[in-house]
């Protein structure tokens, strides 16, 4: 079983965050997995440093979790209550949600912010519309830090 080139990996939801990403040796980014991680559960990727950037809203978070049963060491970026709370007026109506019960593999800090969301009016953040200073300054800080 081969996997992709790089100690590092980095998943993203959306195809269209490309412009997003800061270059970055030795790592690879997989653009729009969206719904398909099948492929996530490929033993290859457990020597690999895994990250996972995804919408804040329920669809986000399900795919992380999802994303998470298969790489248990999966680090979410840009995925928590202070991202949301600080980008909060750039958020949407979340047109269907994923499910009014949360996903397994979700931490408890995320399932506390994946029941908050349902509440919220406008409960989705689309990664997309993220400043882009923010996301390079995360990605960089996951890219430079060591586990």
């Amino acid at each position: 079983e081969s996997g992709l080139p790089g100690s590092r990996l980095l998943i993203v939801e959306n195809e269209s965050c490309q412009h997003h990403l800061p270059a970055a040796k030795d790592t690879t980014a997989v653009l729009g997995a969206g719904f398909d991680l099948s492929w996530t559960e490929g033993q290859w990727l457990v020597t690999k440093r895994v990250a996972y950037w995804g919408d804040i809203d329920s669809w986000g978070l399900q795919f992380l979790a999802k994303a998470r049963t298969a790489i248990p060491h999966v680090e979410p970026l840009l995925m928590t209550e202070v991202d949301f709370d600080e980008l909060k007026q750039s958020a949407v109506r979340e047109p269907v949600v994923a499910g009014t019960i949360a996903p397994d593999g979700l931490t408890n800090a995320e399932l506390k912010l994946y029941s908050r969301l349902l509440g919220e009016d406008h409960g989705r953040l689309e990664q997309e519309f993220l400043p882009l200073n923010k996301v390079h300054k995360r990605i960089t800080d996951w890219l430079s830090s060591t586990i």
